[in-house]
């Protein structure tokens, strides 16, 4: 029996432990730090944060095995840690989760091994960026990035030369340089995530997602406003191309000498052309996971276990044939700074049909309350995606807080 922490404070990490807990090898399950709503769904929590923290607590508890949900998390020096300690951790070593960290390291990742992406060039100052830009014609959006993290809002899709010069600018002072400019590939986009042992992986599973705060194309980046799992848009052939992406980017790695064993997520485009890879992350995808995790049959603990251990090679993952709709709920203002916060949460203590995932919130005499930008999110599971959608948006319903809102089209 397996004592496991969950290291991470949003849904996707509630999602997750909702998961793990389901596991006949789990004798307990605490998320670190987690939050009062989980807590309030029966999961356990425990207030440590930082590594330190966080170590003396597996050690002190004889932890079993350690989940990172978060790249902040990743790129700390958790894993290196609990290691050294013996506390097998799942999670890649901060060298190789330079994939998200740095979107040029992972775009020169993806050019050699072979891996479809869009064309890309560095901009290494302001003046390098604006000539850049300057370059392009503007019959078709060019998109400006920030090379390092930015929680999902470092991505600029730009139809006009000023929108472009306004990236620039915003990207440049915010997050610093380089900053990439990209063609702006034309299609639908998808998420598909692996779970890898340093070399031997299982494809988890396919999932859209909604960056957008409102349906409009060119309005603010978000963290993630809701997803739908499976893409119902991909063909047998997109998932063997799926595969081989995974396999191509993992072979490489492991013949550079890193090897990366974790979830691997991969941003795509379906185009006319072909399956393109826009970027990896080196974590599950937030709020993809909360869509994902209903569906996955297979133990999550059981594959997780094998990874550590190097021993995937012939391991499957099965998935409901059900389709999920996931729904997001923000605070007032997001995802600007000037949000509405503090704000008494209602939500359904009776259990629902849809299973409700706790992210930006805290406890304020004795009551949950809106903390952060998105908030909580609803998940059903439907034989379809037009009864998914309908019946998480009815459960949605029967949330209630000042100032909430969430998107009406997802699933749409």
């Amino acid at each position: 029996m397996k004592k496991v922490v969950v290291v991470g404070k949003g849904g996707r990490e509630h999602a997750l432990a909702a998961k793990l807990r389901e596991s006949s090898e789990v004798s307990e399950l605490w998320v670190c730090p987690g939050n009062p709503g989980m807590q309030k769904m029966g999961i356990q929590c425990a207030p440590v944060e930082s590594p330190a923290d966080i170590e003396a607590f597996c050690l002190e508890n004889k932890v079993s095995l350690v989940v990172v949900g978060p790249e902040a998390a990743i790129l700390s020096d958790l894993k290196s840690r609990l290691e050294s300690k013996n506390v097998p951790v799942f999670a890649p070593t901060p060298n190789v989760a330079k994939l998200e960290s740095s979107k040029a390291f992972c775009k020169e990742v993806l050019e050699k091994s072979g891996v479809l992406t869009a064309h890309w060039s560095l901009a290494q100052n302001n003046e390098d960026a604006l000539k850049e830009i300057h370059a392009h014609d503007f019959s078709s959006p060019i998109v400006v990035k920030a090379d390092g993290l930015a929680a999902g809002k470092g991505v600029w899709v730009c139809e006009s030369l000023a929108k472009a010069e306004e990236a620039v600018d915003v990207l440049g002072s915010q997050y610093g340089y380089p900053l990439l400019i990209e063609e702006c590939l034309i299609g639908k986009e998808l998420s598909a995530f692996a779970l890898c042992d340093g070399k031997d992986f299982v494809v988890l599973g396919t999932a859209c997602d909604y960056k957008r705060i409102t349906p409009d194309p060119f309005s603010a980046n978000t963290g993630g406003m809701g997803a739908y799992s499976p893409c119902d848009f991909i063909s047998a052939e997109d998932d063997k191309t799926i595969h081989e992406t995974f396999a191509k980017t993992l072979n490489y790695l492991s013949s550079q000498g890193t090897p990366f064993q974790g979830f691997l997520f991969a941003g795509l485009m379906k185009t006319a052309k072909g399956l393109y890879v826009l970027e990896y992350n080196v974590r599950m995808g937030d709020p993809e996971t909360q869509s994902l995790m209903p569906r996955l049959k297979s133990d999550l603990v059981k594959i997780i276990t094998a990874a550590v251990q190097h021993e995937l090679k012939n391991q499957t993952c099965e998935l409901s044939s059900l389709t999920s709709v996931h729904v997001v709920a923000v605070s007032q203002g997001y995802p600007q700074s000037q949000m509405i916060l503090g704000n008494p949460v209602t939500y359904p203590t009776q259990e629902t049909k849809s299973r409700l995932y706790f992210a930006g919130v805290g406890e304020k005499a004795g009551q949950i309350v809106n903390t952060g930008g998105r908030v909580l999110g609803m998940t059903a599971l439907a034989a379809s995606k037009e009864e998914a959608r309908k019946q998480a948006y009815e459960d949605l319903k029967k949330v209630s807080y000042e100032g909430m809102y969430f998107r009406e089209d997802i699933g749409l």
